[in-house]
């Protein structure tokens, strides 16, 4: 084999493999899945919020004790349970910068550990100090036996 058909067919081959590799990274299957946008007060959801869950049932059971909080990731929802007893729901994403956040009992707050951003019960920032300045945008949460039902009252 003369040293130009050599070169001819290595790079034939190089170029079938980098043609089926090509192919493959472009296949539906390996397309990353399409997520719903990030709800807050700068991006509010596009699709109306109002949805009931059962938290006698996986994943939403630590709903069933004073404290216990659960993050909707789906919707960008944290919905807690206050230790006295009430249920609040706030976007899940610091306003800050988008960090999923979480309820401090004890502090009957919400927290970013991001940035150290603290919220109340209400979704309001706690100090005009913290690196948030926007409230996070607050849902109706009601319990009816074991249903809880989370929605945006304004919608």
């Amino acid at each position: 084999m003369e040293r130009k058909d050599f070169i001819e067919k290595v790079g034939l081959s190089a170029a079938s493999v980098l043609i089926f590799g090509c192919m493959q990274g472009c296949s539906k299957s390996d397309s990353p899945a399409t997520t719903q946008p990030p709800s807050n007060n700068n991006n509010p959801p596009t699709s109306k919020i109002d949805f009931t869950i059962n938290i006698t049932n996986n994943p939403y059971t630590d709903l069933n004790t004073a404290g216990g909080f659960y993050v909707d990731r789906t919707t960008n929802i944290i919905i807690a349970r206050t230790l006295t007893n009430d249920f609040i729901a706030v976007s899940s994403l610091c306003t800050h910068q988008q960090v999923t956040i979480d309820f401090q009992p004890n502090s009957n707050r919400f927290f970013c550990s991001g940035h150290n951003s603290a919220f109340s019960t209400t979704g309001a920032v706690l100090d005009a100090q913290q690196p948030a300045k926007v409230a996070l945008k607050q849902y109706k949460a009601i319990l009816t036996g074991s249903s809880l039902r989370i929605f945006d009252p304004l919608n």
